[in-house]
């Protein structure tokens, strides 16, 4: 994290083939527009980010952007800065960003599902480098730009899908829910207003209203009666999770769905989570899921449920799971012929709830 106070720590960017260091000097907080008038300019920007890259502007650069603080600042700053120096475009910065958000949440993770490690999660197994190659910030920030560039009809492609032609994510539509993230950390940082294809107030990253100044995934969801704010260390994550599965709401059950449309409770809980670097099934099935937090050792009493916490039904071979709001009530796809909707919690679930985020 950062030094002492708002300072951030100075960081050097030593690109892979570098005979030049990019060095990102000590920054403060930008004072002025808030957290909500930023999120508000950039919510539902789903369109493709245009004009030649920018670059990290000296002595200004936030130390809080959106969701993102500290280290994750600083990392978006070096994705930035690494794709202004090879000569690439906002729309590849664009796209680098939403992939790191979606991958690690802008964390340079040790490591993460199977083999997987860094800021885009690479995997030494399928050719991306070796542990120590890939946890490197320059070099995979680099690679992914690498990758990109070799993707027949890339630059006219969505930012999302771009994306998920370098990562082959289990969630492709992940990607896009981090658009407006990527451009408000754009403007941010380089202190020059992105223009998109697309602006709008609704979107994949947008909940209903954002253009009141509320975009989903941050901290400043509005509650819903009965719903408790999260909190502890992980909050802003746990935001981002019930943030996603909130755009869901009133979209369909289906068996079997798993987004962007049609949703069954297991498909929700795992693509919600998948927003923030944590893959909570391999499979489909809220048996699995269960199983799996029970394997991880980070189950917790139902009395103790906290927001973003897992609440199953039916024991060790659970056949139903949705994400706690506190209290009780919950976020869910419930069954066929309903929708995703916020409900109390109903009926016996079991003794025990999965805290995905204590694994982070």
């Amino acid at each position: 994290m950062g030094g002492k106070g708002s300072m951030i720590a100075i960081v050097a960017l030593a690109p892979i083939l570098g005979v030049v260091v990019i060095v990102v000097v000590l920054f403060t907080i930008i004072t002025g527009a808030g957290d909500d008038d930023a999120a508000a300019a950039t919510c539902g920007a789903t369109g493709t980010v245009s004009g030649t890259a920018v670059a990290v502007q000296e002595g200004s650069l936030p130390a809080k952007v959106g969701p993102y603080s500290g280290d994750q600042v600083k990392n978006a700053a070096a994705i930035i800065s690494i794709g202004k120096q090879r000569g690439l475009t906002q729309h590849a910065q664009q796209i680098a960003l939403m992939a790191a958000m979606t991958e690690s949440t802008l964390n340079n993770l040790s490591g993460g599902d199977r083999d997987s490690a860094g800021l885009f999660q690479m995997r030494p197994s399928q050719g991306w480098g070796a542990h120590a190659q890939i946890t490197d910030i320059s070099y995979a920030t680099t690679a992914f730009y690498e990758r990109l560039v070799t993707v027949p009809g890339w630059d006219t492609m969505s930012p999302g899908e771009a994306a998920q032609s370098v990562e082959g994510s289990a969630f492709p539509d992940a990607y896009a829910t981090k658009s407006a993230y990527a451009v408000e950390m754009m403007n941010a940082l380089s202190g020059v207003t992105v223009s998109t294809v697309s602006q709008t107030t609704e979107g994949a990253a947008c909940t209903a209203g954002a253009a009141s100044g509320a975009a989903a995934g941050g901290t400043n969801n509005a509650l819903v009666g009965g719903e408790q704010p999260a909190t502890g260390p992980h909050a802003a994550q746990i935001n981002q999770v019930i943030g996603f599965a909130k755009q869901q709401l009133g979209k369909t059950y289906v068996l079997g769905g798993a987004g962007p449309n049609v949703w069954d409770c297991s498909g929700l809980t795992k693509v919600a989570y998948a927003q923030i670097g944590i893959n909570i099934d391999a499979g489909h099935s809220a048996t699995t899921q269960w199983r799996n937090g029970v394997a991880r050792g980070q189950m917790h009493p139902l009395s103790e449920a906290q927001p973003g916490d897992l609440i199953f039904w039916g024991g060790n071979d659970a056949w139903h799971v949705g994400i706690s709001l506190g209290g009780d009530m919950m976020i869910a796809a419930p069954k066929p012929g309903d929708v995703v909707k916020i409900q109390k919690v109903w009926g016996t679930p079991n003794g025990q709830v999965w805290r995905p985020a204590d694994g982070i």
